[in-house]
């Protein structure tokens, strides 16, 4: 019998990979239910483009080009529909021009990191800009260098350590619409690299190996992140997030996460008081998979710009299966549990605190 083809041994093993991972769905603690678990394979199958995407057709340090990490079906990680989130591999013997726009948003954030997500040795951020200091033109545009040598005191440059692997840029908006025609930044490197060459058999094996740990491992660490809270705070309480560094946020941003779970004739009632002030609040429906439902049809975020206040400044929100004819109301899309987040972003003021009950759906209050 001939040797096998390397090419076809790293697709077979990519492959099988995947086809392990798909196992998670029925992990202890998931819902037995076949439509969640549908959801479930669906949500695997968009980590598993969005590997291949990032590991395999834009992995190129030499040539980056940036990824789109959250779209309309791309829901990775807990996504947030208010926000963009690019990404593109870098080096640190390089440096690299980036173009973009932050027309029509609230604010931007742009990090440069060490490391991978998942990776042995986490990831490490090491250098940042935001909108509050970035020089950005009348238009929204900005030009950004990334550097081993930026310019002391220069907020558009960033430097890059010789382990440094990737930039993201997050975008903020409160509008759906602005948000969705926000365009994807350029980036190029310094000098450029030429045409890509042929793609070689080791090449295609390790971006297919980056890609599968990509996968499992961000679907595994939401699943077993799921089952870690199940097992702690009350369902149906949001409580403060601790992020003991797993977690990867960025430091002006706190939040309020829970899980909800509701019977076909509940609704969950939601009351705090935003009035301390932040320059972004936003709360986030997902479902036990860590992802939106489809927020061009439905609601599944409500900002502070979109929110619907009572006469005291608090906000009263309604989760429920069913359109309650009350404002701000969130749809489960028919998702019988899942996680709820407030994202408080760039505030001095303490953390609001959200007080809950649930209701049965024909006794909900009017206001």
């Amino acid at each position: 019998m001939a040797e096998q083809d390397p090419s076809v041994a790293a697709w077979r093993a990519y492959c099988q990979s995947i086809a392990d991972a798909g196992e998670m769905v029925f992990a202890p603690g998931a819902p037995d239910d076949p439509d969640v678990r549908a959801e479930g394979i669906r949500a695997l199958s968009r980590y598993m483009a969005f590997g291949l995407e990032q590991c395999l057709e834009r992995a190129d340090p030499a040539r980056p080009e940036f990824v789109d990490v959250q779209t309309t079906i791309r829901k990775f990680m807990g996504d947030n529909p208010d926000q963009t989130y690019f990404s593109a591999a870098v080096r640190g013997d390089r440096s690299y021009r980036i173009n973009a726009t932050m027309a029509g948003a609230v604010a931007v954030e742009i990090g440069v990191y060490a490391g991978n997500f998942g990776s042995d040795g986490g990831r490490r951020l090491v250098d940042a800009v935001e909108d509050t200091t970035l020089r950005v033109d009348a238009d929204g545009s900005y030009e950004l260098l990334l550097t081993p040598d930026p310019e002391p005191d220069n907020p558009n440059q960033l430097r890059l350590d010789p382990d440094s692997s990737s930039v993201l840029i997050r975008t903020y908006f409160t509008d759906l619409a602005v948000r969705l025609a926000h365009p994807r930044p350029t980036i190029e490197a310094i000098p450029p690299a030429g045409g890509a060459p042929m793609l070689t058999p080791d090449q295609l094996k390790r971006g297919l190996e980056l890609a599968a740990l990509h996968t499992a491992g961000s679907f595994g660490w939401w699943v077993n992140h799921k089952l870690e809270k199940l097992s702690g705070t009350p369902i149906n309480t949001f409580p403060p997030l601790v992020d003991e560094g797993d977690m990867h946020t960025p430091q002006n941003v706190r939040y309020l996460s829970g899980e909800w779970r509701l019977a076909p004739d509940e609704a969950l009632l939601v009351d705090f008081d935003p009035s301390g002030g932040a320059d972004y609040w936003a709360w986030v429906l997902l479902n036990h998979w860590g992802e939106t439902v489809d927020w061009r049809t439905r609601t599944t975020v409500i900002n502070g710009d979109r929110a619907v206040r009572r006469d005291d400044g608090s906000v009263r929100l309604v989760v429920a299966h069913q359109d309650p004819g009350l404002p701000n109301w969130m749809d489960t899309a028919g998702h019988p549990a899942g996680s709820l987040s407030l994202r408080w972003f760039r505030s001095s003021a303490p953390l609001p605190t959200a007080e809950t009950q649930v209701v049965p759906f024909t006794q909900l209050p009017n206001s």
